[in-house]
């Protein structure tokens, strides 16, 4: 029924929600924790067949970063765990994927899509389009040759040395399509479900574009560049 409160008017009805919280003993939180470590070691096995080359990536690299620290202490854990480290964002002095390459994935993207139409299967953006690089076999391969290194660079510059590149895994892969004309120009501001993002810039030669980091500040940005 519902609940009625009167106050020296016309009865006004009141919601009212009751909500029972019942805690999990010991018992059902060990199995839980069970069935996610089984959730992610599965995970991780079809990850790893999807991309078997990161297993072979070398356990160092020596490769010149540019740091961008995060600049707020309210948007990382206490101690920073498990990456050990202030400097979430670097860019890479030299490109990590030849331009022959990347020109290479735009084309095989571009006539795929000729095909099948762009879409956003994955992110669900309505300000870009996507193609899975698992759909795409000259990428696929290319950038299959190339993560071993992309693994250890990425490692060796987010994570601490006791974390080994080939024990990482590719949980997703994309290409994604940015068209101004289309309005296509976007993603809204997001944070990703991983551990790590690798951003790799496969067009040049347009003006704007690239990625905005929230966190980061421009002085600390700036100051890091030089």
């Amino acid at each position: 029924d519902d609940e009625r409160e009167r106050s020296g008017g016309p009865h006004r009805v009141v919601d009212m929600l009751f909500v029972h919280a019942a805690a999990l003993s010991l018992t059902e939180l060990d199995a839980v924790r069970r069935l996610n470590a089984r959730s992610h070691r599965h995970e991780c096995e079809a990850c790893l067949r999807a991309w078997p080359t990161i297993a072979s990536a070398p356990s160092c690299r020596n490769i010149a970063t540019t740091p961008r620290l995060v600049g707020s202490d309210a948007l990382v854990a206490p101690g920073n765990a498990p990456f050990g480290s202030r400097a979430l964002v670097h860019a890479t002095v030299e490109p990590v994927l030849a331009p022959e390459t990347c020109a290479d994935i735009i084309a095989e993207a571009e006539e795929r899509a000729a095909a099948d139409g762009w879409g956003s299967r994955y992110t669900l953006q309505s300000g870009s389009d996507e193609l899975h690089l698992a759909d795409l076999p000259r990428a696929s391969a290319a950038v299959a040759a190339a993560l071993p290194d992309i693994a250890a660079i990425a490692t060796a510059a987010l994570l601490p040395p006791e974390h080994k590149p080939s024990d990482l895994r590719v949980l997703n892969a994309l290409v994604v399509r940015y068209d101004a004309a289309r309005s296509k120009d976007h993603m809204a501001p997001h944070g990703d479900a991983n551990l790590l993002t690798v951003n790799v810039a496969l067009s040049a030669g347009h003006e704007g574009g690239g990625t905005w980091f929230l966190a980061v500040r421009g002085g600390e940005a700036e100051e890091e560049a030089a």
